[in-house]
């Protein structure tokens, strides 16, 4: 969740989940201690929570990254549209994180205050042939919950990280499914605080990417996310996510800081992991930061890595990459 202004974007997460950057006009103007402090009237106001000067690597995935001078979480999107709205009619800009899981934080941390929407937890709806998960629910709970109640349709989430909401804005995906082939409907709260209801006919979707109307997309958060589901028995739908588990644990460096995938799969039949172990980068460090000896395409912090280690050892990493195979990978993390 990364990218400033891109038009057409929502809220993004880490992958998505997989934070989002966003901001409510062409030329924002910075942020002043009294606007600081106005908005943390109208948060707690509002029944958002409210920390000042708030290190952004408890929050991410991967551990790194410095200070917002204000984190909000507001607990319903009837806040969210408020404080939206407050921002956008002071040309203020402003930055929303999900669950952080592709989001890598620069040391000096962020101007912006941020909207951690991870709060927005309530009104859950699960009952076929469409289920509506509130944009700050975990993946992995809104699939629990799902195949609890025998509703099959998100076993492909299986081991995704971070929330619903940034899986939707990134399109996350895994085990041969994305968010792409499930949603039906997004709700959103646009940069004025006005509400949107957007069918998926009005989507558009490519490679770890969301695009929304013109008129919607700009500064756009999602709050809920409508998705198809179908009946299936409960005991099955347990067994896949134990069997997709199991390979998982097998195959990337489960219980490690990281931020899932870190480059973009060059082509359908080309995976990034299976170049860089090619290119002889699995184990290369850079302080703290490491490239998992299980699966190239995933960074490792051991602790007290920065965003400058894990800066340096991705450019080491492409380096090598493009001198072996010729081929230039693409971040799949997004940038603060």
């Amino acid at each position: 969740m990364g990218a400033r202004n891109r038009r057409s974007s929502p809220h993004e997460s880490p992958m998505s989940d997989a934070a989002a950057a966003r901001h409510s006009g062409d030329a924002p103007v910075a942020w002043s201690a009294a606007a600081l402090a106005d908005l943390e009237a109208l948060s707690v106001a509002q029944g958002a929570m409210v920390r000042r000067q708030e290190p952004l690597s408890r929050h991410t995935s991967m551990g790194v990254g410095g200070p917002a001078p204000l984190m909000l979480w507001p607990r319903h999107p009837q806040a969210v549209g408020a404080l939206l709205e407050w921002c956008a009619g002071r040309a203020l800009p402003w930055r929303v994180l999900g669950g952080g899981t592709n989001v890598l934080v620069a040391d000096a941390g962020v101007g912006e205050p941020v909207l951690n929407i991870t709060r927005l937890t309530d009104g859950i709806q699960l009952q076929a042939p469409r289920g509506l998960l509130p944009a700050g629910l975990p993946t992995a709970q809104a699939l629990r919950l799902a195949c609890r109640e025998g509703l099959g349709g998100l076993v492909w989430s299986t081991g995704l990280p971070g929330t619903i909401g940034g899986a939707a804005a990134g399109n996350a995906g895994c085990w041969g499914g994305a968010m792409a082939g499930v949603v039906s409907r997004l709700d959103l709260v646009a940069a004025d605080g006005s509400w949107r209801a957007l069918p998926a006919a009005a989507l558009r979707w490519s490679y770890r990417r969301l695009e929304l109307p013109e008129d919607a997309g700009i500064g756009a958060v999602i709050v809920a996310v409508e998705v198809e589901l179908r009946p299936e028995e409960p005991a099955e739908l347990a067994s896949r996510c134990e069997q997709l588990q199991r390979r998982k644990r097998e195959s990337q460096p489960v219980g490690a800081r990281n931020a899932g995938c870190i480059f973009k799969n060059p082509a359908p039949d080309s995976a990034a992991g299976l170049l860089i172990d090619r290119a002889g980068c699995k184990g290369m460090r850079v302080g703290d930061a490491e490239i998992s000896q299980l699966h190239g395409n995933f960074l490792i912090n051991h602790g007290d890595a920065s965003s400058a280690d894990v800066e340096a050892l991705i450019a080491a990493v492409k380096d090598s990459v493009r001198e072996h195979a010729g081929v230039t990978l693409v971040e799949e993390i997004r940038r603060w």
